[in-house]
């Protein structure tokens, strides 16, 4: 509106049923009238009571624990569908295999300590189905075998719990004694004739197959007539005229056929001219007929167009009725299809329908695109039908929405994996990160089964985004903390890697993905690190764009980009704090050039709010340039508007604050009436060891003091080691004792620990090994430590200790809590208020 003296205008509201009564503003400009000036209001998140869940949740009621947040988000790959019942699998690049027994709907986490999932998921094979419905395989590996060990696993009770076998026959064995895999398993065919025994194995890299006759315990390689160098894209377990059975197997330069048991009759059936090569084969034969059909594509570079130019080529098959016997003489004419992929797929028990996908190196665009070839009969050629992508957005009725697709983005690469029910051509789906997408109808429909939709009721079962789910257990983020709104105890916060942050507002029961929209700042944060509170509506917020802090390089000093955020709607609208740059900026903080005026746009990883000190006063601890300040917030949040909260400037408070520029601080804590912070090492080249440690504030003086007197070090601690490398977290007792934990950095092996003080860091202990620590609360009497767990990918423990601790004894006796599936990545505790 044009400003003009007396100009009235009237807001009309409305009560929802339930909802508080709604503040209506007032004011008036009072500086210029061709300024905006934006009023702080605080907000009432009102929203309609969430809704019941709709899954039989039995499947998953009898453990420990529950999985919770909205599902989705972090890296999937491996979907492994069974053929005799409703178990699946899939594997996560956090080290975690999840296992639903109904047939996706609800997922637990296997025990880390019984089996693990690879992070090179490009290489991470699906779990294997045998002829005994109990009983799997699995082998999850890096790609380089010959220096890092890797040791297949079987399970006879579906999947929970797991024993080494031998493969690939290799002399070597792991420091378990185990076999050590020479080749990675790639994909396995197991029998589906119950009880027979059979199940292959082909492997990345090389044409060898293996074989077992015992459902996996026992195995021996096939000697095979041809060239088994060239690297294997598919094989075909045809059982239609058992106990008489054939093998149909591609490499990348031919195809090859034989009885089974006769393999050194192995016969080219189809041969590359060496090159243009396959890439992805596979066969079938029509349940109760003698249709065979047998699909590959090629690797012809003239199927690359656009925006694809690599892993692409052209559908080939070759489909009629022919008997197994006749298939034996045949002169097998593949008919090449105009039909563009990368991977073909199909169930063994249906050969009129054929799923093909693009690949993993595609962009997104194209490479979650799903066609299907369905047999027509009367041109006698396969119809080949787009059935799915992500981008565009697939219709809703044809696609179950995500609250991670929804308020994130459908933004995943082409497929790791795609899997169809070995004996149900209609049962199929992959994954290419973020999301799981499966089919139980051929296509027509397509499902995210890692999470269930909160609010239909609310919002006449049509999923939109901004709305809550629950988790189906299928969680696979990075989630640092969650924090519990103290004025408002239902309402609760998580800080999760690239999807931002997640809120609840019924006590941590379902979740919804916030952060803002796309204009608000908050929304470009790859994370959310860290909350504080200043009422029931209003909310804090810092983090950046570099994930996953202190794992591997992200805990190394870094600037980033990030900063701190307010919101007054417990989340729904966020704004930035304060402005750009402080008024004290210093040149030789890290990436740091104060005539630009950014210098408080970096990451951060900690805050805290003190309404009683400065007229209301905001601390953020950042991982390159140590604590900064912003004071006379009180009148502004109550009174105030958004442009003047955003005139404060930033003030460095890092004096005393050790004597190096890189300061890393992951915590900022008021505990007894102190101010406290904890300075880690400055990763990557820890040279501020003497300067580490907990510090101490003195309001007077704006200055720090370290409570660091004398460390002892602990008899089975090298003499060549520092102590305290690596500082995660610190708290205080209810006795005033101090604790700090330290993870295993800068090579300081079985160093690192938890460690006490009783007298006001005068003196430290370590009263407990812990090799990665990344978090100690202090709950009455009890102590909580969590972080990782060294454990290999078969569930041996490795290295030092960790998982879930506690002590109800002030440190003189530590016990461990092993009932929790995800013991090698814990990052927090905290207690529901």
């Amino acid at each position: 509106k044009e400003w003009q003296t007396y100009h009235h205008f009237s807001v009309r509201t409305t009560k929802l049923a339930g909802g508080p009564a709604l503040p209506i503003p007032t004011k008036v400009p009072t500086i210029s009238p061709t300024e905006t000036r934006t009023w702080i209001i605080p907000g009432t998140n009102y929203q309609e009571s969430v809704c019941p869940s709709t899954l039989d949740r039995s499947s998953v009621n009898g453990n420990l624990y529950e999985v919770r947040g909205v599902g989705g988000g972090g890296a999937m790959s491996g979907l492994s569908i069974s053929p005799w019942n409703n178990l699946w699998f899939v594997g996560t690049d956090m080290g975690t295999l999840f296992r639903s027994t109904d047939a996706g709907k609800l997922w637990y986490p296997v025990s880390h300590y019984e089996a693990k999932y690879h992070s090179r998921l490009i290489v991470s094979a699906p779990v294997g189905y045998t002829s005994d419905p109990s009983i799997v395989v699995h082998a999850t590996c890096h790609e380089d075998v010959a220096n890092r060990d890797c040791v297949a696993q079987r399970s006879v009770d579906s999947g929970i719990t797991w024993s080494p076998i031998n493969i690939t026959g290799g002399i070597r064995h792991d420091n378990e004694g185990s076999a050590v895999l020479e080749e990675i398993p790639m994909s396995w065919y197991g029998s589906l004739i119950q009880s027979s025994g059979i199940v292959y194995c082909t492997v990345f890299g090389s044409g060898n197959v293996y074989k077992s006759l015992d459902d996996g315990l026992t195995w021996s390689r096939l000697s095979l007539p041809f060239n088994t160098t060239n690297p294997a894209v598919g094989l075909y377990f045809d059982e239609s005229s058992a106990p008489t059975r054939y093998i149909y197997f591609a490499t990348s330069h031919g195809i090859y056929m034989w009885k089974e048991g006769f393999e050194d009759n192995a016969r080219e059936i189809y041969a590359s001219d060496g090159t243009i090569l396959l890439q992805s084969f596979t066969g079938a034969r029509m349940k109760g007929s003698s249709a065979l059909m047998l699909g590959f594509v090629d690797s012809d570079a003239t199927a690359c167009e656009g925006d694809i130019n690599a892993d692409c080529g052209y559908v080939h098959i070759f489909h009629q009725e022919i008997s197994t016997a006749a298939a034996e003489t045949h002169s097998f004419a593949f008919t090449k299809t105009s039909q563009r992929g990368f991977r073909v797929a199909s169930s063994r028990t249906d050969s009129d329908l054929l799923y093909v996908t693009g690949a993993r190196s595609w962009p997104s665009a194209t490479g979650t695109k799903v066609w299907i070839g369905s047999y027509d009969n009367v041109q006698n050629l396969f119809a080949f039908t787009l059935k799915f992508r992500q981008y565009p957005l697939w219709d809703s009725d044809k696609l179950d929405y995500s609250g991670v697709g929804l308020d994130v983005g459908y933004w995943d690469g082409g497929y790791y994996r795609w899997n169809v029910k070995p004996n149900d051509s209609n049962v199929a789906g992959g994954s290419g990160n973020f999301f799981l997408h499966v089919t139980r109808n051929g296509g027509g429909h397509w499902e995210s089964p890692f999470t269930e939709y909160a609010d239909g009721c609310n919002t006449n079962e049509e999923r939109i985004g901004g709305r809550r789910w629950r988790s189906t257990g299928l969680e696979m983020t990075s989630v640092r903390w969650l924090r519990f709104n103290p004025y408002k105890t239902n309402m609760a916060y998580a800080s999760v890697a690239d999807i931002r942050m997640l809120r609840s507002d019924d006590g941590g029961n379902s979740f919804e993905i916030t952060g803002g929209d796309n204009t608000d700042p908050l929304f470009r944060l790859n994370t959310v690190y860290d909350y504080d509170f200043a009422g029931i509506h209003t909310v804090f917020a810092v983090g950046g764009n570099f994930h996953d802090w202190p794992h591997e390089w992200y805990k190394n000093l870094r600037r980033g980009a990030g900063g701190v955020y307010v919101s007054f709607n417990s989340g729904d609208n966020w704004h930035r704090v304060g402005a750009e740059a402080s008024s004290n900026c210093n040149d030789n903080y890290l990436d740091v050039v104060c005539s630009l005026g950014d210098d408080m746009v970096r990451q951060i990883l900690s805050v805290h709010w003190d309404a009683t000190v400065g007229g209301g006063t905001l601390y953020v601890g950042t991982q390159s340039a140590g604590v900064a300040r912003l004071e006379e917030l009180n009148d502004i949040m109550a009174s105030g508007t958004i442009e003047q909260m955003q005139d404060l400037r930033w003030e460095w408070i890092n004096n005393g604050l050790g004597t190096d520029n890189g300061r890393i601080i992951p915590e900022i804590k008021e505990r007894n009436g102190n101010l406290y912070c904890l300075l880690t090492g400055n990763a990557p080249e820890y040279t501020n060891n003497h300067d580490v440690g907990i510090y101490l504030f003195d309001h007077a003086t704006s200055s720090w003091s370290l409570k660091k007197g004398v460390v002892n070090r602990h008899a089975a601690i090298s003499s060549g080691f520092d102590l305290w490398a690596y500082p995660t977290s610190f708290d205080s007792d209810q006795l005033d004792n101090l604790w700090l934990v330290d993870m295993e950095a800068n090579g300081n092996y079985l160093a690192s620990g938890i460690w006490k003080s009783s007298d006001d860091g005068g003196t430290w202990d370590r009263v407990q090994q812990f090799t990665f620590p990344y978090h100690v609360t202090c709950v009455g009497d009890r102590i909580y430590v969590s972080g990782a767990r060294s454990i290999s990918h078969i569930g041996n423990a490795g290295w030092g200790d960790g998982g879930a601790l506690f002590s109800d004894d002030g440190g003189d006796s530590w016990q461990k809590n092993e009932g929790i599936p995800l013991l090698s990545n814990l990052n927090s505790v905290v207690v529901d208020p």
